[in-house]
């Protein structure tokens, strides 16, 4: 019953896949090559018809908003405001970098105001519009990572002072556009006052799957368009934008003019429903769509590699984590023997804080290597993937030896585990003990300083009236 459950679920789901990228496809649109850049990119050292500003580094390969710097962020604007109610924007991007964890991410503008820098991913705060976040970094502190968000902002609210941003969105998904195999490609739609966002992070812009929508969404027109990203903290990284097109939806028709003299002669000569594509025009387009439709094998069989590189440098970066994580627990002294809680050697309470917060940073430290290891199982996936439809022993084995290496890992994990919990029942086991010896010891000096009180003031006392007896006695003995 279950099983017949799941297949009608992921039936569905597919169904809904599919309807989803049918409804953009059969919108009539028309393409905007002044709101468009694509590679190469630069004319004369520009972008035509954009800006940019910040940090933003261009190449032919790619426009990099914000490298992997703390503190540095770009943002790329159109120079000319939008001009159409229903329009369409298509994007493709690349965020990676070699942490656990992101830090900050980029973000799409469609606001009255242009190239200003700020504090909200490399933009402005209390904006005039609609932004839709790309976050990198835990901002919320729940590890749900990577999250894309949707604003709307009059001007009045203050991004920077919402603790909890999930909750103030129009709405949001979570995907992992971090480090993905490919580019990650967007599709932002506006028609009929919605707004809907469409992510493909591992097709090359082939499968959009609908992340949210959001209806009564009234945006003017005469806005600019605009990204921008931010590189915060100790974990920065690369923001790469690769492209940016806009189409208008449901596009006037277009009007017809009237014909040339020439134009009329050759119309004559040969009707357009009788014309016959040249045969060297019909290769070239089949070369071009060959290039189009299947991308070159070299630059898969590279990012394979680069893959493959990634997940190698992660695996040996966890391995020396969890050996400096050993040796840290060796230093703090091992398993606490028997009655070394008391006597006059017991550890001074001073000492057992620090202790305590070597533990915390041991724990943070097993809390990203478990992050390690989840971007790990995507990138082994991916790679298994890969290697089964080459159809050869080579990817199986390569899964094989990365399965023994996560053995490995996890084999010394559930050591290290044990480990960390032992020294933390021993630390507060020492703590329990010092704190009792402590305040044995403080009963006992308390009831010796109160006797040594009780005595002096006695002493004190008899003193006192033994002076004033004999002073009584000298003065009788004067008026005798």
């Amino acid at each position: 019953m279950m099983f017949f459950l799941y297949r009608a679920i992921i039936i569905l789901l597919l169904l809904k896949s599919a309807r989803t990228q049918s409804d953009s496809v059969l919108l009539p649109k028309r393409h905007d090559y002044k709101h468009t850049f694509k590679k190469p990119y630069t004319y004369n050292g520009t972008i035509p018809f954009f800006d940019t500003y910040g940090n933003t580094l261009l190449s032919e390969e790619l426009i990099r908003l914000a490298p992997s710097v703390p503190h540095h962020s770009g943002s790329i604007w159109a120079q000319l405001p939008n001009d159409f109610k229903e329009w369409e924007v298509e994007i493709s991007f690349r965020i990676s970098g070699n942490y656990y964890v992101g830090g900050r991410g980029v973000a799409f503008w469609y606001t009255k105001e242009r190239g200003q820098a700020g504090p909200v991913l490399g933009s402005k705060d209390q904006w005039h519009g609609l932004g839709i976040f790309f976050e990198t970094a835990d901002i919320s502190r729940n590890r749900l990572h990577p999250v894309i968000m949707g604003h709307l902002n009059d001007g009045t609210t203050v991004y920077q002072n919402l603790t909890e941003p999930e909750k103030s969105s129009l709405a949001g998904c979570y995907r992992q556009f971090r480090n993905s195999p490919s580019p990650t490609f967007v599709k932002i739609t506006h028609i009929n006052n919605k707004i809907k966002v469409a992510v493909d992070a591992n097709n090359h812009g082939q499968h959009y799957i609908t992340c949210f929508e959001s209806n009564d969404i009234k945006i003017p027109t005469g806005y600019f368009f605009g990204l921008s990203a931010s590189a915060e903290g100790e974990t920065p990284d690369d923001h790469d934008i690769l492209s940016f097109e806009l189409y208008e939806i449901n596009p006037a028709e277009k009007k017809e003019r009237p014909l040339r003299p020439h134009e009329k002669e050759k119309a004559k000569e040969q009707p357009a429903d009788t014309y016959e594509i040249p045969e060297d025009v019909k290769k070239r387009i089949e070369e071009v769509s060959k290039v189009v439709n299947h991308p070159n094998e070299e630059h898969k069989k590279e990012e394979d590699t680069r893959s493959l590189d990634f997940v190698k440098g992660m695996q040996t970066q966890i391995l020396e984590t969890l050996e400096m994580l050993n040796d840290r627990i060796d230093h703090l002294g091992g398993t606490i023997k028997a009655g070394q809680g008391s006597g006059p050697n017991f550890p001074h309470s001073g000492d057992l804080p620090i202790k305590n917060e070597q533990l915390s940073i041991i724990n943070q430290k097993l809390d990203r290597i478990m992050s390690g290891l989840g971007t790990l199982e995507g990138r082994i996936i991916h790679l298994g993937n890969i290697g089964g439809g080459g159809g050869g022993g080579g990817g199986d084995q390569l899964g094989q030896q990365f399965r023994e290496e996560l053995g490995r890992i996890s084999h010394k994990l559930d050591a290290l585990d044990s480990r960390v919990t032992g020294q933390h029942y021993q630390t507060q086991k020492t703590i329990m003990d010092a704190t009792t010896n402590q305040q044995a010891v403080e009963s006992k000096t308390s009831t010796w300083m109160w006797t040594m009180y009780l005595f002096l003031t006695s002493l004190v006392l008899g003193c006192g009236y033994v002076i004033y007896q004999t002073r009584v006695e000298i003065n009788q003995k004067k008026f005798i």
